[in-house]
């Protein structure tokens, strides 16, 4: 079989490099700190931004970032800064496509050394619907293109004696002796060569030949030292040359100056070596697979272990586990098929599945990838790049989320809304009219002020509620006397609970003087909506709260003797908007945010809450908060 060479294989991962560096979904960037040029940019930035490569290799960071442009070159240099102390940062901002739309992006900034050398790249991901773009991309350009080097060959004879016989033109360039002067001389002190590493004297090839008898070549890493001081890398080869009844006469010297080759491979390591770095650096998993349905891998990137857990030699011919075996069973068949099918049509491919990670945790993952053909036109291997997508599946689903509790939210609240605005204005409608009697004006006029206070009451949790979702909410703590802010409950509930034949009671063992650091104003509201739950949902009975300090908080209660709430729907009852369809609850007003802004409030407190209750016996809330 015949092997690949070095080269072949070098230039091969080469292309799988470049590849998934194109291929990756994102927008990379490498970015000057000093002006903010851009120095490179992957594909995909052209794609997303509607700019060639040449158009973006000429423009800035502030052509770009409307952020920067209006603050100037000092916020980005003072952002830089930040960044490159923690060597990598993310922020979410806005870039300015070419048709002069703004995309909103994530930027994760990160800084590498590499040969010394500081770099630092910018990788741009789409959020717009958090999908990675599904534009097809295709390899445009070879990552590097060959270089054929026309090395010419030096060739020196010399006889039985090692003495020089002859050398031609290349070989007196690159030994600094003529060959009028060579001639005569011994081999050695023509072609003198060292180790490079050890500097140490290397064995002439002329002595291996002699004594062997047979063809032989130099070591790696061989120096020619030059008349003129010069030291040139050198690859050759020594042979036999024999007479007629098959003596040796001598041996002929052939060799190559190896400078320009050795440089070609040092830039190409290099080349390897960033290419690497930077794919190593991908917020995904590099791959190279057979074409089965456990997709036996042949290559993968180390960001295997971040994405999947297994290190690239636990994956790579299945040595610990295939990766068809990690994703999820209800996923195989149709990841299969669905690249089964673009196989078949020769085009590239994207899919979206689950895998098991090795710690049993479930990822969403986004795969993209493209059959390599042989030549006879079968699929040798699939390459590729995979990328964990779990955050923008929980995204989806929270818009998805977001969108129901939308619908409950008008549902709710053009509902409340309506019942007492049609109050007022029915009731405002009798108070005109002249043949009332003053009895009867002072009911209406009360019932027009109830049914203003139930909108200033929904309005109000309404804007709250607002706040809270734009984080726009503000926690002014003080010391305060908790027994006072009970007491100013206690005075303003007990009204609405006698005028229902409940009783109404505070309860605690703490001294009068018993102080607590927290948002008076908010804990004021936590209180006023739970007492009004209370009061909303029990018909008869007794409702009581009150609190009692612990070592490291304090705790507060609401007990009622309402209709309860069962086990199924306790789960739900914090969400927004949430009603219970207990028949019970479903005669009594509200839009469902009271105990979600409790939540919030208390969550930002630095407190819990939860409850117990039994349909039928009633609720007890209770909820913490610190000390301090």
């Amino acid at each position: 079989m015949k092997e690949k060479s070095p080269d072949k294989e070098f230039l091969q991962q080469a292309r799988l490099d470049r590849f998934c560096i194109d291929h990756a979904g994102i927008g990379i960037y490498q970015i000057s700190d000093e002006s903010g040029k851009i120095l490179s940019v992957n594909r995909q930035a052209c794609i997303d931004l509607g700019y060639t490569k040449d158009e973006l290799l000429n423009m800035t960071v502030f052509d770009l970032d409307p952020n920067f442009l209006k603050a100037g070159n000092e916020k980005w240099h003072q952002h830089r800064q930040k960044i490159r102390k923690k060597g990598t940062g993310t922020i979410e901002t806005l870039h300015k496509r070419k048709d002069g739309s703004l995309m909103p992006v994530e930027v994760t900034i990160t800084y590498l050394d590499f040969d010394g050398m500081p770099l630092s790249f910018s990788f741009a991901r789409d959020i717009t619907r958090r999908k990675i773009t599904e534009k097809a991309l295709k390899e445009s350009e070879e990552l590097f293109r060959t270089t054929l080097y026309s090395i010419g060959d030096g060739v020196i004879t010399c006889d039985t004696e090692g003495k020089v016989m002859n050398i031609n033109k290349v070989a007196e360039e690159l030994t600094g002796w003529q060959e009028v002067e060579a001639k005569g001389q011994p081999m050695d002190k023509v072609f003198r060569i060292i180790n490079e590493c050890s500097r140490k004297p290397v064995i002439s090839p002329v002595n291996k030949v002699f004594a062997g008898g047979k063809i032989v070549g130099l070591a790696n890493h061989t120096l020619l030292q030059s008349r003129d001081g010069r030291e040139i890398p050198i690859a050759d080869s020594g042979a036999p040359i024999f007479s007629e009844d098959g003596r040796i006469t001598g041996v002929v010297l052939v060799f190559r100056d190896q400078t320009e080759e050795r440089r070609y491979q040092l830039e190409l390591e290099k080349s390897r070596n960033y290419l690497s770095t930077l794919m190593n650096n991908l917020p995904g998993m590099a791959f190279r697979c057979k074409n089965t349905p456990t997709w036996d891998m042949e290559f993968v990137s180390s960001g295997s272990e971040e994405l999947t857990g297994y290190k690239p030699g636990e994956l790579i011919n299945n040595q610990l586990i295939a990766f068809g075996n990690l994703i999820h069973p209800e996923d195989q068949e149709s990841v299969w098929r669905n690249i089964q099918k673009a196989i078949n049509k020769r085009s590239s491919y994207q899919v979206e599945y689950r895998i098991f990670t090795k710690y049993g945790t479930e990822k969403w993952v986004w795969e993209k990838g493209e059959a390599v053909r042989s030549d006879n036109g079968q699929v040798d291997v699939v390459e590729g790049f995979i990328t964990d997508i779990s955050e923008r599946k929980k995204f989806e689903e929270k818009l998805t989320e977001n969108d129901r509790l939308k619908t409950a939210f008008l549902q709710n609240v053009s509902h409340e809304i309506r019942t007492p605005l049609n109050a007022i204005l029915g009731f405002t409608e009798l108070i005109r009219q002249r043949d009332i009697t003053e009895k009867e004006r002072n009911d209406y006029i009360e019932i027009v002020q109830t049914g203003g206070q139930k909108l200033l009451n929904i309005l109000n949790n309404v804007l709250e509620l607002s706040r809270i979702e734009t984080g726009d909410i503000k926690m002014i703590p003080s010391t305060f006397q908790v027994n006072k802010l009970c007491n100013e409950m206690l005075a303003m509930f007990t009204p609405q609970a006698e005028k229902k034949g409940l009783t109404f009671k505070y309860i605690t063992k703490e001294p009068p003087v018993t102080t607590i650091f927290t948002d008076y104003t908010k804990l004021d509201q936590i209180l006023t909506n739970l007492l009004n739950n209370a009061i909303k949902y029990t018909e008869k009975g007794k409702i009581e709260f009150g609190y009692s300090r612990r070592e490291k908080d304090f705790l507060f209660f609401v007990k009622d003797t309402g209709i309860g709430i069962t086990e199924e729907q306790q789960a739900k009852v914090f969400d927004r908007f949430y009603r219970s369809d207990d028949p019970k609850a479903i005669t009594h007003d509200g839009v469902g945010l009271g105990l979600s802004i409790c939540l919030a409030l208390i969550n930002n407190l630095g407190g819990k809450i939860w409850l117990e209750s039994e349909p039928g016996k009633g609720t007890d809330f209770y909820f913490s908060l610190p000390i301090r």
